[in-house]
């Protein structure tokens, strides 16, 4: 299995135990992409024993460059299925890595998963906004929530 983001220049591979392949913009850090630091939170949270390894994807390897071609958004694959949807990803890892051997993570009522991620979203385009002038109104919408 192999999660990744191209676009935010982090992913985790997974081959029978978990491996976790991540890159910042020098390739040695590890990247601060939200939605790379979710997942990797919930493998954490759940117990997960995994590996971490930096990859320079600006020289990506060319199984990392086929893998989802003009795929934009976080992608997994599993069993030659490719997942893009990074909330459909974390459902996947929920379902894969379930109880008794695995916590239960996923919330009771799913409208309070609707409300995490909006809360998610808004916050993830509060922290990459460059433009202080604009986060005054990225931190009312939060604050509003």
């Amino acid at each position: 299995m192999r999660i990744g983001w191209p676009w935010c220049s982090d992913s985790i591979t997974t081959t029978g135990m978990w491996d976790m392949s991540v890159s910042g913009i020098d390739g040695e850090s590890i990247g601060n992409c939200p939605f790379s630091q979710r997942l990797f939170m919930i493998l954490w949270l759940k117990g997960v024993v995994f590996n971490v390894t930096t990859v320079d994807l600006k020289r990506k390897p060319a199984d990392l460059q086929n893998l989802a071609p003009g795929t934009h958004p976080p992608f997994l694959t599993f069993d030659g299925e490719v997942k893009t949807d990074v909330n459909k990803i974390e459902e996947f890892l929920e379902e894969m890595l379930s109880p008794p051997k695995y916590p239960k993570l996923a919330p009771r009522h799913r409208e309070s998963n609707t409300a995490g991620n909006d809360i998610f979203a808004k916050f993830s385009a509060y922290i990459k906004n460059t433009k202080p002038e604009a986060n005054a109104g990225g931190l009312l919408t939060l604050c509003h929530l």
